[in-house]
């Protein structure tokens, strides 16, 4: 169970999205992530970071 979760279910929901953005055209909530694109990925890694630490702290 927990290998599907860890590699079908984003398998499944990249498939599904490209399917999607396919036969509907690209909607424009995805368009303005394109336009901030540099705030997502910094987001990202903040949010990474913090959750690292804080599953760090929690373990010791």
């Amino acid at each position: 169970m927990e290998l599907f979760i860890a590699l079908g279910f984003p398998i499944i929901l990249l498939v599904g999205l490209t399917l999607l953005f396919m036969t509907d055209g690209i909607p424009s909530w995805v368009q303005q992530f394109n336009r901030n694109s540099s705030n997502l990925w910094n987001f990202g890694i903040v949010a990474m970071g913090t959750m690292t630490v804080i599953i760090y702290l929690s373990r010791r």
